[in-house]
């Protein structure tokens, strides 16, 4: 969690359904915002591999997200890589759910 900046309202919990991914773009930055059954969960918004894929087209199977160009899959939780343990992981940020808000900490 980083203290410095005040997190961003990201969207409403109602507009994120269980099992899908969300691109949010701050910055100039992407972030994806997943919602599974274990919650809501942000990554960096594109995948460690060379083709920088956006994560927000990604498949999501229980916890896992595949990427769509290059096929590793990572840990939404964790960001760590499931099937080729050599990638790097993702980064993970912190989401906040407050009355129905959802914020991002970055």
């Amino acid at each position: 969690m980083n203290d410095d900046f005040e997190p961003l309202l990201i969207g409403e919990v109602e507009d994120i359904e269980i099992g899908t991914v969300e691109n949010f773009e701050h910055d100039e930055i992407n972030y994806a915002i997943f919602r599974i059954e274990a919650g809501f969960f942000a990554t960096q918004g594109n995948c460690t591999c060379a083709d920088r894929s956006l994560l927000s087209e990604s498949s999501i199977e229980g916890e896992e997200l595949e990427c769509p160009s290059c096929g590793n899959t990572f840990s939404i939780v964790s960001g760590d890589p499931t099937s080729d343990l050599d990638q790097i992981p993702l980064k993970i940020f912190d989401i906040i759910e407050d009355k129905g808000s959802l914020y991002l900490n970055i």
